[in-house]
């Protein structure tokens, strides 16, 4: 599991106060890009050497907690299930007193840029997913 800490910008919020609904799923990738570049798995390195990339197929998002500006928060990243070619990773956006404001879970195949098709998860992903083992098991 991989903790990255935000603070809520002005231009995330909307009219009402809160976090925008589109500025959840941009929090969360900022921290996917930060847990995949700390676990040793550079994306767009990867890209370029190797030719492949995720593809995400399914986000499941929902809301817990309001979250509003300037309010600091942790998003806790980590892979929940593995296949050959399908991974799941799931995220947890954590308030200051420790309440989750909201999960997400979201489904991706790793793509060949030059063929266009589904390709098998290289290995360095593969041991992102074996480091998380223990907090899978915490979670039961």
């Amino acid at each position: 599991m991989y903790e990255t800490k935000f603070k809520v910008r002005s231009t995330q919020v909307d009219s009402f106060g809160h976090l925008n609904n589109a500025a959840y799923l941009e929090i969360f990738e900022w921290a996917r890009w930060e847990w995949a570049e700390d676990g040793g798995d550079d994306p767009v390195k990867r890209a370029q050497e190797q030719g492949i990339g995720p593809a995400i197929l399914h986000i499941d998002l929902s809301f817990q907690k309001e979250i509003r500006l300037h309010e600091e928060i942790t998003v806790r990243t980590w892979f929940h299930s593995m296949e050959r070619i399908r991974a799941q990773v799931a995220q947890e956006m954590i308030k200051a007193d420790l309440e989750v404001a909201s999960k997400v879970l979201i489904t991706f195949v790793m793509f060949n840029l030059k063929t266009r098709k589904v390709t098998s998860i290289p290995d360095v992903v593969r041991a992102m997913y074996a480091a998380d083992e223990e907090y899978r098991n915490q979670l039961g």
